[in-house]
């Protein structure tokens, strides 16, 4: 029999399955939105446009404001504060005390930030692993918080700019809304050019802290309790919760994206767009938990065999191993997508329809995917995972148990267990 110790070291399939759709869903809404923006004569530039390709072009505007737009992003998100949980557990279980788990964590998600910061500035100024990073350091000043606390302020944190949203839609007419920010940054049409619009993002990111704060960090809570509870060693005792959020995320895909998408293409009026994609940046945010909660209810038969020591299907695994290498998997897409569509290398995305730009971004998610699967087979580490490691961990890693953990215990009056209580 397998003892507890070493069940709780079994590999989860559904974060690093849902970390690899996730990455899709990334690529295919920041193809349009960043990367290589259409002419905004195209009907639903914002979503790729509709260019001569009527037939394949208009479903596939709907299908990203469906499926796509705010729908990676929330998942990824949650998925960062399941980590963090995720690496909490791992702590407790080394015996590590709460002020070195949280230590280790700042020393981590500090490094994070630090990768993020260098890719925005360099390759690509819609970078999310600085903000990333710095709202995980909240997280981690937040875990002396009990879970019901956590909750709460979670669900405050995501009111704030539900109300604003929907006083916006109430009072604000159609052509002040959504407006497209990317219209501030100056011609990029050379490097040095990119490089000043990457300055000028960084900046907004940094004074736009409090809109991530209430954006973003609602999702990660949530995330990082679910991880705290165990949801994902046992979600049979969360099927009404889980089975909730993702009723929330169909709700809000096929009530709010769905439409959106069809008035970009005229199906709807196309006046009510602007109200529905306001709608979707902020009740958008929930479909992350929704998704992430459909992976792990889908994969409950995956994870039994999988702790029985059966090998996964090949996608499956395909999908895991991209999972497992999230960061690279994230990067490459840059890299991938930089020499691919910026004005000043080979431009090919720009114009070529929403149909188009769905092919290039579903391309260069399978690349990453191959790439990683690859190194799975290899047994080879993933190369910026292996570089945040070695500089959040050291050299050596991260010990069994925390060194001195009986000398701490009875300078504390704690036992290993005693210090895990969060």
């Amino acid at each position: 029999m397998t003892s507890p110790a070493a069940a709780s070291r079994t590999r989860l399939v559904a974060p690093d399955l849902a970390r690899g759709f996730a990455l899709l869903g990334i690529a295919w809404a920041n193809i349009s939105s960043a990367w290589a923006i259409p002419p905004g004569n195209m009907a639903g530039a914002m979503l790729g446009g509709v260019g001569d390709n009527t037939l394949l072009d208009a479903p596939s505007v709907v299908a990203s404001a469906t499926f796509a737009h705010v729908r990676g992003l929330p998942m990824f998100t949650t998925l960062l504060g399941f980590g963090i949980g995720l690496l909490w557990l791992s702590l407790t279980r080394r015996e590590y005390p709460e002020k070195n788990r949280r230590r280790l964590l700042y020393r981590r998600y500090g490094f994070l930030a630090l990768f993020g910061l260098i890719h925005l500035v360099f390759i690509f100024f819609g970078d999310i692993m600085l903000t990333y990073g710095l709202l995980g350091l909240l997280v981690i000043a937040l875990t002396r918080f009990d879970d019901k606390t956590l909750l709460i302020l979670s669900g405050v944190l995501f009111a704030i700019p539900t109300l604003g949203t929907a006083s916006t839609l109430l009072f604000t007419s159609p052509e002040l809304l959504s407006t497209d920010p990317m219209k501030f940054l100056p011609d990029f049409a050379d490097y040095p050019g990119y490089l000043l619009a990457s300055l000028l993002v960084l900046l907004t990111v940094i004074l736009g802290a409090p809109m991530y704060i209430l954006t973003l960090m609602p999702l990660m809570l949530v995330g990082f309790v679910a991880a705290r509870r165990g949801v994902h060693r046992h979600p049979e005792k969360y099927i009404r919760v889980l089975t909730g959020w993702v009723i929330v995320a169909a709700v809000v895909m096929l009530t709010i994206g769905l439409p959106w998408g069809l008035a970009e293409v005229g199906v709807l009026p196309n006046e009510w767009a602007p109200y529905f994609m306001d709608a979707n940046q902020t009740l958008g945010m929930l479909t992350g938990p929704g998704i992430a909660a459909g992976i792990l209810l889908a994969c409950r038969r995956l994870q039994r065999s999988l702790d029985a020591g059966s090998p996964l299907p090949l996608p499956v695994a395909m999908l895991v191993a991209l999972g497992k290498r999230s960061m690279t998997g994230y990067l490459l897409q840059s890299v991938i997508f930089f020499v691919v569509c910026l004005p000043f290398t080979l431009n090919l995305a720009s114009d070529v329809g929403a149909f188009g730009q769905f092919l290039v971004a579903l391309g260069t998610w399978l690349a990453t995917l191959v790439f990683c699967w690859l190194l799975e087979k290899a047994g080879k580490p993933s190369p910026f995972e292996k570089v945040h490691r070695l500089l959040s961990y050291g050299r050596n890693g991260l010990p069994d148990r925390f060194p001195h953990a009986d000398a701490h215990a009875a300078s504390t009056g704690e036992s290993g267990d005693a210090s895990a209580k969060s």
